[in-house]
C-alpha cells in the first residue's frame, strides 16, 4: 500500500462533515488573533476566510486533495493506530476537534505539493541551464566533506552520535504528531539521523535528479504500513527469520538495492561490542565465520561510529579495501549503511543496502540523500521493534531459566540410588532447552590416577534419556577439551569449522564448564574452604530443527550450563555426603553393638546379685547423711543401690523386673572408669545415697511423684557415667570430639547419652513398662537433672532459687519451681562429700585434689599454659584455704537455702559448717606455722649478723 492517500480535486465537497476549513492550528497568526472580540474578531474572521481560500486555491492548482472516503479512522490506521480503546479515543478526539484536524491535513498536503513543484522546477532547470546545474551540484552541507582530493577520512572516535527526538509515545499520541502545526513525522524522521559524513556529493547526482522514476511508496517520510504492522506483530524478527527476510526485502524495494543485510550487535566475553549473526535479503542466515570480510568491515565501522555511511564506490574508498576480499563482477559498489538505535541512543544493530539499481534496468546508480532519509526513518520504527523483541526475548529466557533452575533445585533435593540416576534426571531438563544432541560429564575422584576417573554419556532418544558410564578415551577430542576446561577452570564455547569436521570426530559445536565443589579446611580453621575440581560437564552439537543443521551454542546456553554445573556439583556433593552419612550410620550401629556387648555384664554376676540377700537400709547405713562407702565391697555397694530402689517402691510402681533391675545396676557400675581417682563408681553411689535420704524426708516424699523420684534416682546414679577425669574446660581446649558433638556442657551431655544407651540396652530396660507419655517425661527429667550437675548451670539458676527460699515462696504446684528444686537437689547430692564427717571429707578432698592436679599437669604439658590454682600442684599447700573458699562460694548458700525449704535437710548444712571449721583451723594453723617460720628465720638472720660483727668485747 502506498503511504500517500490522495485523490483528484473534483471529489472534494465545499463543506463536509467537519465544516469549513479553519485556520492553521498552532500558527502564530491564529494564536494572536483568535482571542480578540468585536472589530478585531470580525477582522480575524476575514483573515481566516482569506487564508482558507488561499489554501484551497493552492491545492486546486496543484490538483491534489484528500479523498472523500477519508475518515479519522482511516488516518489513524495509516499512522499505525489499530483497533482498540486507544483507537476509539483518537477517533473521539478527531470528532471533537474537526476544524483542527482538517486544517492539519490540508496544510500537510499543501507542503507535499509545493515540494513536488520545487523539485520539478529544479529538474527542468538542470536540463535547460548547465551553468545552474553546476551551481546546484556545488552546494553541500557543512557536515558533508567533499569527495575527491578534499575528502576527509574521519576516525570513528571523532564522529558524534546522532540525537533523536522521536519516541514510541509520539506514535501512540496523535497530538504529538503535530502539536504546533509545524512539526510532522517527516521532520522527526529527518532529525533522527543527520546526513552521513562520507557521501560523495561532488561527482554524483541525487537520485531524484538523476532518475525519472517516480518516488513510489515510503518516499516522503510518512508512516509505512508495513513497518507499523510489525509493531504489534507477535512474530518478532529476532525469533522469526521469515519476518526478518520480509523486512529486508521491503527495504530493498524502497531503496532499489540489489541486496540488504542486517545484524544485531552483541558483546563478547571481553566486553567488546561486536556483530552478531547476519541476516541477508537473499539468504536465510549467515553466521560470522562465513560472512564476507568487507561486510564486517563496513558494518563494524557503522557500529563503532554510530553514524550513517553512504559510499558511492566502495572500491575507491581507502578505508575499506574491498578489492582484497571481493574480486567478482557482482562485488559491492554503492553502499548505504545506517545504524539501528534504541531509545537510549545506543547502537543495537546495523542495516546495509548494497548496489542500488535503476528501476527496470540493471544500470548501477547511487544512493541519494532521500534514500538515506527513507532508510533512516524506517530504522526508527525498526529499532523500536527490535528493542521490544529483545526485551520480550530476554524476559522469556529469564522466565524459562528461572523455571529450569527451580526444577533443578527440586531434583537435587531428592534421594538417588546412584550418580547416573541423578545425572539422567538433571540432564533431561536442559537437553530439550539447549537442543544439544548429548551431554557428557567427566567425573574425577581421589581414586583416579588421571584427570578423570570415568565419563557419563547422556543422550535423549525417543523421548527418553539414556545414561551410560564409559571409560575415558584419551584420544577423543571431547576428552581433550575436558582436560583444557579442567586446567583452566573456565567455560569453553567451541565451534568446529565445516572443513575441520572429519569422520573421526563428529563434534561440530561444544560448550564445557568445570564442576566445582567446596571442602572445609581443618578443624581449627572452621571457616576456611578450599575448592575441589569435581569434573567437567559438556554439551555437544546444538541442533537447529528449522534448518536441519548444527547451530552454535549461545551465551544463554553457556549461562544455563554453568547453572546446571552448580546444581549438579551440589547434587553430587549431596549424594556423596548421603553415602558418607549412610556409612557413618552403619559404623555407628556396629559401634553401638560392640559397646552394648562391652557394657553388658556376665550372666553369673547377674545371677549372683539376683540370688543374694539384700541387706536392709539400716544395716547398710543408707538412711544417714554421714554414709561412707570406704569400707564397703563392690558387692555391698551394688546391693545398696538395689536396696534404695526397693525401699522407694520403684519396682512395684513401674513393674520393673527384678533381674532387669540387677543387670541395669551392674551395667551402670561397669560404665564408670576404674582409673579415675574421684569421679568413679564410689562417687556415684554417694550421690545416689544422698538423694535417697533427701527423698525419704516428709517434705519431698509427700510432694514428688513416683515418676520424679525414679528420674532423680536414675540421674543421680548415672550423672558421671564414663567420666574421663577432666572437666569441660579441658575437653573444649583440647578440641575433643565431645566438644564438637555437644558444644557446651560436653561431659554432662555425654553422661546423659550413656545413661540412655544403658536404658535401651537389651536386658537393662527398666523403663520398658512405662507408657509413651511417661517414658518421654521421664527421659526429659533425667536429661535436665544430669545437666544440672554442671556448676556453670547451677550458678545461673541458683539466684532464683535463693530468692524463693528467702521469701518462702516456693510453690509445689508450679512446674517451674519443681524443676528448679530438682536441679538444686542434684547439685546438693553431687557435692555432698563436703557434708560428710571430717575424716571422710578430708580423704575425699585429697582424692579430688589428686584428680585436679593430674589435669593441671596435662595442661602444662599439652597446652603450655599455667593451670588455675585449684589444679596447680605447686599450690597443694593452699588446699585448706581453697576448700574454705569453695564452701563459702558454692556449698553453704545452697544447703542453707535447701534447709529453709526442707527442714529435714538441715544435717547437710550442719555437716558443711563443721567441715568449714576444720578447714579454717588448718588455714589458721598454717598461718601460725608460717609466722613462726618467719620469726625463726629472722632470729637466725640476727644471730648471723652478730657473728659476723665479732660479738661482745672480752678481755
Amino acid at each position: 500500500m502506498p503511504c500517500l492517500h490522495t485523490e483528484s480535486l473534483s471529489s472534494l465537497p465545499a463543506e463536509g462533515r467537519y465544516g469549513v476549513t479553519s485556520t492553521r492550528r498552532g500558527s502564530q497568526g491564529s494564536r494572536s488573533k483568535s482571542g480578540k472580540k468585536g472589530k478585531n474578531g470580525e477582522k480575524g474572521a476575514r483573515v481566516e476566510r482569506n487564508d482558507s481560500e488561499k489554501e484551497q486555491s493552492v491545492i486546486t492548482s496543484a490538483g491534489w486533495i484528500f479523498s472523500p472516503l477519508w475518515t479519522p479512522g482511516a488516518k489513524t490506521q495509516r499512522l499505525g493506530f489499530r483497533m482498540g480503546q486507544e483507537s476509539e479515543r483518537v477517533k473521539a478526539w478527531l470528532d471533537d476537534h474537526s476544524d483542527s484536524a482538517r486544517s492539519y491535513f490540508s496544510r500537510s498536503s499543501r507542503h507535499l505539493v509545493n515540494g513536488c513543484v520545487d523539485r520539478a522546477q529544479a529538474a527542468q532547470t538542470l536540463i535547460t541551464e548547465p551553468r545552474s546545474r553546476m551551481t546546484i551540484l556545488g552546494r553541500r552541507r557543512v557536515s558533508h566533506p567533499m569527495c575527491g582530493p578534499s575528502r576527509r577520512i574521519l576516525h570513528p572516535a571523532t564522529m558524534k552520535r546522532p540525537h533523536s527526538f522521536f519516541s514510541v509515545h509520539q506514535i501512540d499520541n496523535p497530538e504529538s504528531l503535530d502539536p504546533g502545526g509545524e512539526r510532522s513525522l517527516q521532520s522527526l524522521q529527518s532529525t533522527y539521523f543527520p546526513f552521513s559524513s562520507c557521501v560523495s556529493r561532488s561527482t554524483c547526482l541525487p537520485h531524484s535528479l538523476s532518475s525519472s522514476r517516480p518516488a513510489g511508496q515510503c518516499r516522503r517520510g510518512e508512516s509505512c504500513n508495513f513497518m507499523m504492522r510489525l509493531v504489534g506483530d507477535p512474530n518478532r524478527p529476532l525469533q522469526n527469520k521469515n519476518v526478518c527476510l520480509q523486512v529486508l526485502q521491503h527495504l530493498c524495494e524502497i531503496t532499489q538495492a540489489q541486496s540488504c543485510c542486517f545484524s544485531m550487535t552483541t558483546v563478547d566475553k571481553t566486553g567488546v561490542k561486536c556483530l552478531g549473526p547476519v541476516f541477508q535479503s537473499n539468504e536465510e542466515s549467515v553466521y560470522n565465520y562465513t560472512q564476507a570480510e568487507w561486510d564486517k568491515c563496513i558494518m563494524g565501522y557503522v557500529v563503532s561510529s554510530g553514524m550513517p555511511l553512504n559510499i558511492r564506490d566502495a572500491r575507491e574508498d581507502p578505508r575499506f579495501q574491498i578489492e582484497l576480499y571481493e574480486t567478482g563482477e557482482d562485488g559491492p559498489k554503492s553502499v548505504l549503511s545506517v545504524p539501528i538505535l534504541n531509545h537510549k541512543k545506543e547502537v543495537i544493530g546495523v542495516i546495509m543496502a548494497v548496489n542500488k539499481r535503476r528501476r527496470g534496468t540493471c544500470v548501477d546508480s547511487y544512493f541519494s540523500e532521500q534514500d538515506e532519509k527513507v532508510l533512516s526513518s524506517h530504522m526508527v520504527l525498526f529499532g523500536l521493534i527490535l528493542e521490544n523483541s529483545q526485551l520480550c526475548e530476554s524476559s522469556e529466557q529469564e522466565s524459562k531459566r528461572n523455571q529450569i533452575l527451580l526444577e533443578l533445585a527440586q531434583l537435587v533435593s531428592h534421594d538417588y540410588l546412584s550418580v547416573d540416576d541423578m545425572l539422567s534426571k538433571l540432564t533431561a531438563v536442559i537437553l530439550p532447552v539447549t537442543k544439544a544432541e548429548f551431554c557428557t560429564v567427566f567425573i574425577s575422584d581421589d581414586s583416579s590416577t588421571g584427570p578423570f576417573s570415568r565419563m557419563v554419556h547422556i543422550e535423549e532418544t525417543n523421548c527418553s534419556v539414556q545414561c551410560s558410564t564409559r571409560d575415558c578415551d584419551t584420544s577423543d577430542i571431547s576428552y581433550m577439551y575436558a582436560v583444557h576446561v579442567q586446567n583452566s577452570m573456565e567455560t569453553l564455547n567451541f565451534v568446529n569449522r565445516p572443513a575441520q569436521i572429519s569422520k573421526v570426530t563428529q563434534v561440530r559445536s561444544l560448550i564445557g564448564t568445570p564442576l566445582r565443589g567446596k571442602q572445609r579446611g581443618n578443624v581449627i580453621q572452621q571457616h576456611t574452604y578450599c575448592f575441589l575440581r569435581i569434573g567437567v560437564c559438556q554439551l555437544v552439537n546444538k541442533r537447529n530443527v528449522a534448518l536441519a543443521e548444527t547451530d552454535v551454542f549461545s551465551r544463554a546456553d553457556e549461562l544455563l550450563l554453568e547453572d546446571f554445573a552448580v546444581y549438579f556439583a551440589l547434587g553430587l556433593q549431596n549424594f556423596n555426603t548421603q553415602q558418607k552419612a549412610d556409612k557413618t550410620r552403619a559404623r555407628l550401629a556396629v559401634t553401638k553393638e560392640v559397646l552394648s556387648y562391652q557394657i553388658s555384664v556376665s550372666q553369673e554376676e547377674i545371677h549372683d546379685l539376683e540370688e543374694s540377700v539384700i541387706p536392709s537400709a539400716d544395716a547398710l547405713c543408707l538412711l544417714d547423711f554421714s554414709f561412707s562407702d570406704f569400707n564397703m565391697s563392690q558387692t555391698a555397694m551394688t546391693q545398696a543401690v538395689v536396696r534404695m530402689f526397693l525401699d522407694l517402691n520403684l519396682p512395684q510402681d513401674f513393674s520393673i523386673d527384678y533381674k532387669i533391675l540387677c543387670q541395669w545396676v551392674l551395667s551402670i557400675r561397669k560404665c564408670y572408669r576404674n582409673n579415675v581417682v574421684y569421679h568413679n563408681w564410689s562417687h556415684a553411689l554417694r550421690t545416689a545415697q544422698c538423694m535417697f535420704v533427701m527423698l525419704q524426708t516428709k517434705e519431698l516424699k509427700s510432694n514428688f511423684s513416683s515418676l520424679e523420684v525414679l528420674a532423680l534416682m536414675i540421674a543421680s546414679l548415672s550423672h558421671d557415667l564414663d567420666h574421663r577425669g577432666v572437666n569441660n574446660s579441658y575437653i573444649e581446649r583440647s578440641n575433643q570430639p565431645l566438644a564438637q558433638l555437644y558444644g557446651h556442657s560436653s561431659l554432662e551431655h555425654h553422661h546423659n547419652d550413656m545413661c540412655l544407651l544403658i536404658l535401651n540396652n537389651p536386658g537393662s530396660q527398666i523403663l520398658s513398662s512405662l507408657s509413651l507419655k511417661e517414658y518421654r517425661a521421664c527421659v526429659q527429667m533425667i536429661e535436665k537433672n544430669i545437666l544440672a550437675t554442671d556448676l556453670a548451670i547451677y550458678i545461673e539458676k541458683r539466684t532464683k532459687f535463693f530468692k524463693l527460699a528467702q521469701n518462702n515462696s516456693c510453690l509445689w504446684k508450679d512446674e517451674g519451681h519443681r524443676e528448679l528444686l530438682r536441679s538444686m537437689l542434684m547439685t546438693a547430692s553431687d557435692i555432698c562429700a563436703i557434708t560428710k564427717p571430717w575424716p571422710v571429707q578430708k580423704r575425699i578432698a585429697e582424692l579430688v585434689a589428686t584428680e585436679f592436679y593430674a589435669q593441671g599437669d596435662r595442661e602444662k604439658c599439652e597446652f603450655n599454659i599455667q593451670p588455675i590454682d585449684v589444679m596447680d600442684r605447686e599450690n597443694s599447700s593452699r588446699l585448706p584455704h581453697m576448700q574454705v573458699d569453695y564452701i563459702d562460694g558454692i556449698c553453704s548458700p545452697l544447703y542453707e537455702a535447701l534447709a529453709s525449704i526442707c527442714e529435714s535437710c538441715s544435717p547437710l548444712k550442719e555437716g558443711c559448717r563443721r567441715n568449714k571449721k576444720h578447714w579454717q583451723q588448718l588455714v589458721d594453723s598454717r598461718k601460725e606455722e608460717e609466722s613462726l617460720k618467719i620469726k625463726r628465720q629472722n632470729g637466725e638472720r640476727e644471730e648471723a649478723s652478730l657473728t659476723l660483727s665479732g660479738g661482745p668485747f672480752i678481755e
